[in-house]
């Protein structure tokens, strides 16, 4: 059980990596096993992501943080912010030169200040930050496991009135990449990490058992485009797909997400996901929802005392003609809670929403729920405060408009 050093600023790979004084620059360079503690150094950015091996159940693999300063920085985009990475193609439209051949998800000007719009054709380039990539949709058409065409015409082309490196003072291009910023299967901890400008998903875990995310921020996740045709786009910042048992995520902060701060996904032939807390996070900006619930119902879960504001706002509703496009359009998009996909009971199925804040939500609701009424009875609210910022506690039940009088 070791502890390796990381710090990708000043680390060397010639060196030990068993001190912070002799840090590695790349944990890739390290050969990570069970009970294994791997920290970034405070302060520092790491351009990448983390491909976690498989801890034990008495020996989890524990990714972290060392030093002082501010969470060590997973980034998942690509820094355009020199003037020589831009050239001019007509009035006020820019193509980024030497662009990775990957799928540009999204554009992130000044830290978070302000995002890009993505444009579905050229000819709707007119207000600064608009952008339009030739391939969008790339991975969603190829198949998202298969590599890329070799096609060498793919661009990138933004509006703005000079140079975008002069125009803003940093610009950072989200891009596809390794799709989730991190990923595990069993075993492992995520804590007092930042996850930053992930094109597609944050940490995005399948056949997740044991895994746990402590303190960790998730900021200006998503916006790869799922369906060009149907102009939807997608990214969630915590995912756990197809099984997932004994999960924890506690302490976290979630803002400017595309689709769902947290969620776990995948019913029919896979397990029902059990024994799954999310508890005490602080929740955003966010275009789906803060907790989307589909597929299934599961078992001993929990969502309390957490805070969920902003549902429906942000950077994914951009250049958006509401309700925003999704797979359930034109039915409203942007709810606190989200649940679909389900259309009957689990036995012995079990959520408890409690002592939860819900703020206001310009175009959903605090719960929007389309699914069969016996399973909808097996999510159980206890002591949520509901604000929606009109006057009245809302909530939505299987499509249908009720109002509270108080928690339910």
């Amino acid at each position: 059980m070791r502890i390796w050093y990381i710090d990708p600023e000043n680390g060397s790979d010639a060196a030990d990596g068993r001190s912070e004084v002799t840090p590695r620059k790349n944990w890739k360079s390290v050969s990570v096993e069970p009970g294994d503690t791997v920290l970034f150094r405070r302060g520092t950015t790491y351009r990448g992501s983390i491909h976690s091996p498989d801890g034990t159940p008495d020996a989890p693999i524990v990714w972290g943080a060392y030093g002082e300063g501010e969470n060590p920085v997973i980034c998942g985009s690509v820094n355009f912010s020199a003037v020589d990475r831009w050239r001019q193609v007509s009035e006020n439209v820019w193509e980024a030169v030497g662009l990775p051949y990957d799928e540009v998800c999204n554009i992130i000007f000044d830290g978070g200040a302000s995002f890009g719009t993505l444009r579905w054709t050229e000819e709707e380039l007119c207000e600064p930050g608009d952008w339009y990539f030739s391939h969008y949709g790339l991975h969603a058409s190829n198949g998202f496991d298969n590599p890329l065409p070799g096609d060498k015409e793919m661009y990138l082309r933004v509006y703005a009135p000079a140079n975008p490196a002069e125009y803003w003072r940093d610009v950072e291009i989200a891009i596809f990449g390794d799709c989730r910023m991190a990923m595990a299967e069993h075993d492992v901890v995520f804590q007092d990490l930042t996850f930053l400008n992930g094109g597609v998903h944050g940490v995005a875990c399948m056949e997740a058992e044991r895994i746990s995310v402590l303190r960790c921020r998730f900021k200006n996740i998503g916006g790869c485009v799922w369906s060009g045709d149907l102009r939807i786009r997608y990214g969630n910042a915590v995912e756990f797909w197809r099984k997932a048992y004994d999960i924890w995520v506690e302490d976290c902060v979630f803002h400017q997400i595309y689709d769902s701060c947290v969620t776990h996904q995948g019913g029919g032939e896979y397990p029902v996901p059990e024994r799954i807390a999310f508890k005490n996070n602080t929740f955003s900006c966010y275009g789906m929802a803060a907790y989307e619930i589909r597929d299934v119902i599961p078992r001993d879960t929990v969502f309390v005392g957490n805070r969920c504001t902003e549902g429906g706002t942000g950077f994914a509703m951009q250049g958006e003609i509401l309700p925003r496009r999704s797979e359930i359009w034109p039915q409203p998009m942007g709810h606190h809670l989200f649940v679909w996909r389900i259309e009957k009971a689990t036995p012995g199925g079990s959520i408890l929403i409690g002592d939860n804040y819900f703020g206001s939500v310009p175009c959903g609701s605090a719960e929007y729920s389309i699914i069969a009424p016996e399973a909808e009875a097996q999510i159980i609210f206890e002591n949520n405060t509901f604000e929606t910022g009109r006057g009245e506690e809302a909530i939505y039940r299987c499509g249908a408009y009720s109002a509270a009088e108080g928690d339910r």
